[in-house]
């Protein structure tokens, strides 16, 4: 009876944990099954920008817009709402889309200046799955076809491989910083997908200031 009593009383605050991670909009890392590596992903014929946006001319001249898999690997599921709306101008540098998870945000910049063409409806509560492909945010019409600023291919590969070097640094040290350490890292040190749901927002901030600028 004691040890019945001991087993509900173990599986009443997990499933407490649980409730309130969910409340806050945050999963625990612990149930997470899939570990976040450097093996990424990336079109041979899209562009990627500084702030995790990538980047495909298409027809007209036109450019399809979207978030990378770095981000649905830092996040894991997410939903996202384009901001600006079609014929909207979009500056270099201003806010255009948003990532949803749970009752919180990050916001992404726009890597060039255009006017926006078309917003993906299919978006519209859904999870983003094919990051690179029915899940693009927006197309504009650029008002300038410089993209050198721009990774392509295999340089793009590389440097997401050093934004995961950059990304696990900085996961290891809020970690230390608080309750998590141990959680968020498997054995080996491998860092779980979606791990950044399980953290604070002053540190999703510190993420959106360090990553997506």
């Amino acid at each position: 009876m004691v040890a019945l009593f001991v087993v509900l009383t173990f599986l009443f605050f997990i499933i407490l944990d649980l409730l309130v991670l969910k409340a806050q909009g945050k999963e625990h890392p612990a149930f997470a099954v899939r570990v976040f590596t450097k093996k990424f992903f990336f079109p041979k014929e899209a562009l990627i920008s500084s702030g995790h946006i990538w980047l495909q001319q298409i027809q007209n001249g036109l450019i399809k817009l979207g978030i990378d898999e770095f981000i649905l690997k830092a996040f894991g599921k997410l939903n996202l709402i384009p901001i600006k709306t079609e014929g909207e101008l979009i500056n270099k540098g201003e806010p255009f889309l948003k990532a949803v998870f749970g009752n919180r945000t990050i916001t992404f910049r726009a890597p060039i200046d255009g006017k926006v063409t078309t917003v993906n409806k299919n978006l519209t509560n859904k999870v983003v799955e094919d990051c690179y492909g029915d899940d693009w945010a927006i197309t504009i019409e650029p008002i300038s076809n410089n993209f050198s600023n721009f990774k392509r291919s295999t340089d793009a590969i590389k440097w997401l491989h050093e934004e995961f070097t950059r990304f696990k640094d900085f996961i290891a040290a809020k970690s230390n910083e608080s309750q998590l350490a141990g959680v968020t890292l498997q054995d080996g040190g491998n860092i779980v997908e979606g791990v950044l749901r399980s953290f604070d927002d002053n540190t999703i901030k510190e993420f959106e200031e360090q990553f997506l600028l």
